[in-house]
């Protein structure tokens, strides 16, 4: 199955530059998914905001982000960084196994409502058609044996690479962990009745985000001049 066609691909944006950063602001993407939908299909507890709902807090800072999308900016850590800095040998590798071709894109955002996703690659066929996605991590090696060894997608992942196929329509993903010196690991994931669970969330949170985010933008935003900014 091709790309969704209500979605919108953003092939010439860089992803951590800053016209990345801010077409993400206020809007939920797959690394949050995990907030919307536990591994095993549950909407996660409220912790805080409990009257507005499983999503409240969530939508709470995906506000606070379209006001300030300078504070969703990539900080890292020594984990992160090695992951940014192996992505690219790492997919590499990804052609040098599967002999798929692969296109970086920027983002990919649904038409229909704040959500999207940053895929690590987009495969395309031989008429350049998108076909499948895929999701690189470059984890430490004991984190990438314990992969290796289980040969499942790891439980942690299953929200945003579900998730992604939900966002692009795409009915197969590939998740691909990559460690110098030990053996990579590549997985298929195809569509699942899991994935039909997200994707039926994703609807219902564009719903209520799109109505919450009615309610709280006005007590939120800054005043000028006697009226909301």
């Amino acid at each position: 199955m091709s790309l969704s066609k209500n979605c919108i691909v953003y092939e010439n944006i860089y992803q951590r530059s800053e016209a990345w950063f801010k077409l993400r602001a206020g809007r939920l993407t797959a690394s949050n998914f995990k907030r919307l939908l536990t591994p095993t299909g549950k909407k996660p507890q409220p912790r805080t905001h409990q009257e507005r709902g499983p999503w409240g807090e969530l939508i709470i800072d995906l506000c606070c982000s379209f006001l300030r999308p300078d504070e969703i900016k990539w900080e890292g850590n020594r984990h992160t960084d090695q992951g940014e800095e192996l992505e690219p040998e790492a997919r590499d590798e990804f052609r040098t196994i599967t002999g798929m071709t692969v296109k970086e894109v920027g983002f990919v955002l649904c038409q229909d409502g704040p959500v999207g996703c940053s895929p690590d690659g987009l495969i395309v066929d031989q008429s350049g058609d998108y076909m499948a996605g895929l999701e690189i991590k470059c984890p430490l090696s004991k984190t990438h044996a314990l992969y290796l060894l289980n040969g499942e997608l790891p439980p942690e992942y299953r929200p945003q690479v579900h998730g992604s196929m939900a966002v692009t329509g795409l009915r197969t993903w590939y998740f691909f962990s990559y460690c110098r010196g030990l053996r990579p690991f590549l997985l298929k994931v195809n569509w699942d009745a899991y994935t039909d669970q997200i994707n039926e969330t994703l609807n219902d949170f564009k719903r209520e985000y799109r109505d919450q985010f009615d309610v709280i933008m006005p007590q939120i935003r800054p005043v000028i001049e006697g009226r909301a900014a």
